[in-house]
């Protein structure tokens, strides 16, 4: 039987219209409603793909529900189907196939930004982190992000594949661990392998357009970002080497601390609080700035004279994943008293 394509044009992703063909139904992402009395012996079948009448007694249908409403069934698929994917439709001994169009006005998923920013890393740099546009999928995730060295392999084993990715509660932010087991010196995959990456080479990051949305829609193109690598960071940051920039009395000025490095964009949210002398925590927004190494403070309300405590969050991490209390990069078996600190870090300042 050859395959009738149906076009569906869709304004957005939640509108509601159908398009209707002569053999009886129509269908949007979330449902076919199908117009034909259907038999009560047969059921409503939809298999992803384009499949051949002869194949589809070994085909798996996608999982879904099928509603009687009088002479009206509808089919509600358990995901709602995916744009630009080919279905196989059976009902009443009839074989049919559809498609979901990407519409012609489709916001297409894109990189915000990747963190760090600065085109200069540490050869034990330990996390990326990727701002989509829009939730993503995970289907196939890994297999879509990679590293290129300077003469265009992709290099093997220098992204850990969770099982369950590290993504924001809004699905656009994704956590990525640089291969710690090759970065963290005295393990076995770092005596084998070495570490992910040489001294004094460039590489690239190369994330794929097969990446798809939550709606199953691809990126346009593939996202590549040149980077050298530079020497290796074994120090904590300190914070005792941070500069404040003070704002001034009655105004609503931005409070600046200079940090001397790049700091991990991951481990600074919501891991600083500032307190003023009454104990009451000043509201605002952090942002981090100049390739992660300026933290920047939004008061909400004017700033008032009184005596203030920024606190840090023993957590916070540079580059190479040293926080504030200890090494990445320190002997699994190495104990100090200082590499337990549980209390913030804090500097102090007052506006006068």
């Amino acid at each position: 039987m050859n395959p009738i394509y149906i076009l569906l044009t869709l304004t957005c992703i939640v509108s509601e219209m159908f398009s209707q063909t002569s053999s009886g139904f129509t269908f949007s992402k979330n449902q076919i409603i199908i117009s034909q009395d259907i038999s009560t012996n047969e059921n409503i079948l939809v298999y992803k793909g384009e499949i051949i009448e002869d194949r589809l007694s070994t085909a798996t249908p996608i999982l879904g529900k099928t509603i009687n409403e009088g002479k009206k069934t509808k089919f509600i698929p358990l995901v709602p189907f995916t744009f630009n994917q080919k279905y196989t439709l059976t009902y009443n001994n009839s074989v049919e196939y559809f498609m979901l169009p990407i519409p012609a006005n489709y916001d297409f998923l894109s990189i915000k930004e990747v963190y760090p920013t600065s085109l200069s890393l540490p050869a034990n740099l330990l996390k990326l982190y990727i701002r989509f546009s829009k939730p993503i999928s995970i289907v196939n995730l890994y297999d879509n992000i990679y590293f290129k060295s300077p003469s265009g392999d992709t290099l093997s084993r220098a992204i850990l594949p969770l099982e369950n990715a590290l993504i924001s509660e809004d699905g656009t932010l994704l956590t990525l661990w640089i291969e710690p087991g090759r970065q963290k010196r005295g393990l076995k995959p770092n005596q084998q392998f070495g570490p992910v990456f040489n001294i004094q080479e460039k590489y690239q990051l190369v994330i794929s357009k097969a990446i798809k949305d939550q709606n199953g829609v691809s990126m346009t193109k593939d996202f590549v970002r040149f980077f050298q690598i530079v020497n290796e960071d074994r120090r904590k940051p300190s914070v005792g080497d941070w500069e404040i920039q003070i704002p001034s009395i009655n105004s609503l000025s931005n409070l600046v601390i200079k940090c001397n490095e790049s700091l991990d964009y991951g481990s600074i949210q919501d891991n600083i609080v500032i307190i003023k002398g009454n104990n009451q925590e000043v509201d605002g927004i952090w942002q981090l700035l100049a390739n992660e190494t300026l933290l920047s403070f939004k008061p909400i309300k004017p700033w008032e004279k009184d005596n203030y405590q920024i606190l840090f969050d023993p957590g916070i991490e540079d580059l190479a994943g040293n926080n504030l209390g200890r090494l990445f990069d320190t002997n699994v078996n190495y104990t100090s008293k200082d590499d337990i600190k549980i209390e913030p870090y804090k500097l102090e300042f007052n506006i006068k």
